[in-house]
């Protein structure tokens, strides 16, 4: 008690002589002086002066994350949560995954508050030049059709649930969910029903977050309720600095058809992906690496089952005055497949995205994107080329 008593009467000191000071000669001209100010405010327990305090550090720079976390902190702990959900949304722009989020915020500790959801609906209008191919059935054994064209609608749905157990140390409870629909103009038999959901949980400490969930998806393609999938996917983020996290994901999944003239097509997926990724205010640039292996269940499996990709991933986001937000990605991907009968496939894939953001109102999003994508391939059969445009109406919760 000798010995404690004297740092805790230092500290009172330190907080008055700074509380003081912002009383004698005002702003201190920076969003940091004002978020030290609210801490202050916080540890004497004058909340609607720390309330005031970072929402002028807001006001002052909007993209403040230590200013965000500390309001939405605060608003959670006064039972205020759908103002503590409408100033983390902000945190989305990003372009991280809902898990990837959840790590920046754990790395930096100062994620206190308890519970948080959130979820984004996409509205989107289209163009495909070859709807045969699809980012969700790129990598599916299904055989090679005419190519075909068409406009189409689509509509996606994402969310998000975090429950901190701040009382065990770190361990936190979040759980995802995504539904994907796209309806064709022309060629129906295209049309994709996608779900997903997954459910872990994680534990966060001084540079480092690790997440383990297991997830569950479905597929309803070709006319027909195509296959699921299960596994499990743990995620290790390590913090190298206060602008790079260093991402490694390993998952397992199981993959089966659900009719039974499909059934040779089961097969078993792994994967390995890191990744690092760069983060200053909206901006954000990263470096992805991914290995996957699919292993066919059946002795005698379709043609191109089993088979061996190989990903490079390079892109970023950039917000010009933060009025439009500007994302660009370049993958690359090379496959080796399996021989059959006298074929030997390998494929050479490039895939590049281009897509621009802009805020229209509170909560919604106007975005435009292309895409180009091109398979070259010693099987002559699976050569392809593709272009995608699209606009979309995109809306935060």
């Amino acid at each position: 008690m000798v010995q404690f008593m004297p740092t805790m009467f230092l500290k009172h000191l330190l907080y008055l002589s700074i509380i003081t000071q912002y009383s004698l000669f005002g702003s201190c001209n920076t969003a940091l002086s004002a978020v030290d100010l609210g801490e202050c405010y916080e540890a004497e327990g004058n909340i609607n002066r720390a309330q005031a305090a970072y929402e002028r550090a807001l006001i002052e720079d909007k993209d403040n994350v230590p200013a965000r976390l500390k309001l939405a902190s605060l608003y959670n702990n006064m039972k205020m949560r759908k103002q503590a959900n409408a100033v983390l949304i902000e945190l989305d722009d990003n372009q991280l995954t809902p898990q990837q989020r959840t790590s920046l915020a754990a790395l930096k500790q100062n994620r206190k508050e308890l519970s948080n959801f959130r979820a984004r609906t996409t509205l989107e209008l289209g163009y495909d030049s070859n709807i045969n191919i699809s980012p969700l059935t790129d990598n599916l054994p299904i055989g090679v059709e005419p190519r075909s064209s068409t406009l189409f609608t689509r509509v996606k749905a994402d969310s998000s649930y975090m429950h901190d157990l701040s009382t065990q140390g770190g361990w936190y409870f979040r759980s995802d969910a995504n539904i994907y629909y796209q309806n064709n103009f022309s060629a129906h038999t295209f049309d994709v029903l996608y779900g997903h959901i997954s459910v872990g949980g994680g534990h966060y400490g001084r540079g480092y977050s690790l997440y383990v969930p297991l997830f569950y998806k479905r597929l309803d393609y070709l006319d027909r309720d195509l296959l699921q999938e299960s596994g499990i996917r743990p995620t290790l983020n390590l913090s190298l600095s206060n602008n790079f996290i260093f991402n490694v994901t390993a998952s397992y999944s199981m993959r089966r058809y659900i009719q039974s003239q499909d059934k040779l097509r089961d097969d078993d997926i792994s994967r390995v992906e890191s990744a690092l990724i760069w983060i200053e205010s909206k901006n954000m640039a990263y470096l992805r690496g991914r290995y996957e292996n699919y292993m066919a269940q059946n002795s005698v499996p379709i043609a191109f089952t089993n088979k061996t990709l190989y990903y490079v991933q390079v892109g970023g986001l950039y917000s010009f005055n933060n009025i439009v937000d500007l994302r660009l990605n370049y993958q690359y991907r090379y496959a080796n497949f399996a021989p059959y009968t006298t074929i030997k496939r390998t494929d050479n894939n490039h895939d590049i995205k281009i897509k621009l953001e802009k805020d229209i109102y509170t909560h919604l999003q106007l975005s435009a994107q292309y895409r180009y994508m091109i398979n070259n391939s010693n099987y002559y059969l699976a050569e392809y080329t593709k272009h995608e445009a699209i606009l979309g109406l995109i809306y935060n919760y």
